[in-house]
């Protein structure tokens, strides 16, 4: 697949066709070559309004009865009324940034999924969104509105920091169009039709998701994002035999409630689970595809729990033990659910989520029969000073808020990441020989700056690698899920 013009765009043709500066009152027109995609005629209204993005992505077999027709035309800005905050809260940008200015970065640097531009502070991951199952056209939609924004940011070199609730914040826009979807799916559950219910359900999720990018704690406004985001993920699963079953259940962490998110074939078959650790800059729900397109086929139940320092997790703070969380979810599968057969648990882990996979399989590999993970973060990144001084501002943000640190004290924080690495703590050598069926797969980025291949090898005597050293996102991305699952239909059965 080709990757959109939007995607290509570098900070200076976006700075041309966008504005003179992200807080001017000019903005691209929507038939600018170099503007995002507006999804339909004319500017877009923030808020719940028309767009071509529901036509586009609806599900095929609209007839002329259909109970959402005109459901577009709604006036009411509900996303807006829900989220009217009483206070003002912290524009996501300053969250474990008390003053930190934008550093200096390789163009190539994408640690959390999509290149950095310089005027924005999240990274766009418009084909990662795309493939989770957003539609672009309601991505793009939103990502215009933010350009378009006219009211004051707390950086104005970044488009995405517009302090004030309301048109052109980041949150605001997505979580309009989250709305959206929820409403539509409302209508079509109103009306006995759960297919076309689930999808829209599915789509709202998605978009609520985004909008609590790149989830950090203390930002007030992306957790309200999120929780509307659980509310209609549980709402996709309305009938059994076309979703599977699924359920929350909750197992303690040093002493802390946390839930993970189970997605099983159904509850009365023993079958084999992949516990999938959500990693910084994803969230709980960004799982249902490798569920439902592969794993489900296979009858392979999935167990979404998150990283220490995020969502459910968001209590237990990041140390060294960055397995905590994921051993305490296989305990809990092994001894606690029924349907799961305790003697076939895998692991799914991405960047420093691989990390605690990978500690895992060290220190417990009687909890785990296989473990795939992508694009595995162990030492390189952590004791590398000039390839840590280059991270990008949110990525900076996000590692300080799990730590409970400020990223403004960035130097301070560096030499304390060397505790995150596997062979600095002793854990890890070329000497090693970790027995557990792994599967490593290495994308463009950890070539360049997190090379820890040849440990890996050396390492895991019974170790699979992949290594995608020139391929685009939009050419292995789609075909991570499907490796990552055949490996455990492979080692699970």
């Amino acid at each position: 697949m080709e990757e959109s013009r939007v995607d290509n765009l570098n900070a200076s043709e976006m700075a041309a066709t966008a504005a003179p500066s992200p807080g001017a009152a000019n903005a691209p027109s929507p038939g600018d070559a170099c503007a995002p995609s507006l999804g339909a005629a004319g500017s877009p209204s923030p808020g719940i309004s028309g767009s071509a993005s529901s036509a586009a992505n609806a599900p095929s077999g609209a007839n002329p009865n259909d109970p959402l027709a005109g459901a577009d035309g709604l006036g009411v800005n509900l996303s807006e009324i829900l989220f009217k905050p009483k206070h003002n809260y912290i524009e996501t940008s300053l969250i474990s940034n008390s003053g930190c200015p934008l550093p200096g970065t390789d163009k190539s640097m994408h640690m959390m999924g999509s290149y950095f531009r310089s005027l924005w502070y999240r990274p766009l991951n418009r084909f990662s969104w795309a493939n989770l199952g957003g539609n672009l056209l309601d991505i793009d939609e939103a990502l215009a509105n933010i350009v378009m924004g006219n009211n004051e940011r707390t950086r104005p070199e970044c488009f995405d920091t517009i302090e004030q609730y309301g048109p052109g914040n980041w949150i605001y826009e997505f979580s309009a169009i989250g709305q959206k979807r929820v409403l539509m799916a409302n209508k079509y559950e109103e009306a006995g039709d759960k297919v076309n219910a689930s999808h829209n359900y599915r789509m709202g999720s998605r978009y609520f998701a985004i909008a609590a990018y790149p989830n950090l704690k203390g930002d007030v406004l992306a957790a309200q994002a999120s929780l509307l985001g659980h509310q209609a993920y549980r709402k996709i699963f309305n009938d059994e035999k076309l979703y599977g079953a699924y359920r929350e259940e909750t197992f303690k962490v040093r002493g802390e409630t946390v839930t993970g998110y189970l997605h099983s074939v159904d509850t009365k078959t023993l079958q084999p689970c992949v516990i999938v650790l959500a990693a910084y800059g994803s969230t709980a729900t960004d799982f249902y595809r490798i569920f439902s397109s592969n794993l489900r086929k296979m009858g392979i139940a999935i167990f979404v729990v998150e990283m220490p320092g995020m969502g459910s997790a968001s209590k237990i703070v990041l140390d060294a033990e960055t397995s905590v969380v994921l051993e305490a979810a296989l305990e809990h599968l092994r001894d606690k659910v029924k349907f799961i057969n305790g003697n076939a648990l895998g692991a799914l882990g991405f960047r420093l989520s691989a990390n605690a996979v990978a500690r895992c399989c060290i220190m417990r590999p009687d909890l785990l029969k296989a473990a795939v993970m992508i694009s595995p973060a162990l030492h390189n990144i952590f004791t590398d000073q000039k390839t840590l001084n280059m991270v990008p501002l949110a990525e900076r943000s996000s590692i300080a808020n799990r730590l409970n640190l400020d990223a403004s004290h960035w130097e301070t924080i560096v030499p304390q990441l060397q505790i995150l690495s596997l062979k600095k703590q002793g854990l890890i050598s070329y000497g090693s020989k970790i027995k557990v069926d792994t599967l490593s797969v290495l994308l463009p980025v950890d070539i360049k700056y997190n090379d820890d291949r040849d440990l890996i090898e050396q390492a895991f005597c019974r170790n699979k690698m992949l290594i995608n050293d020139q391929m685009r996102v939009s050419e292995f991305a789609t075909t991570l899920y499907h490796e990552a699952s055949e490996f455990f239909n492979s080692k699970l059965h």
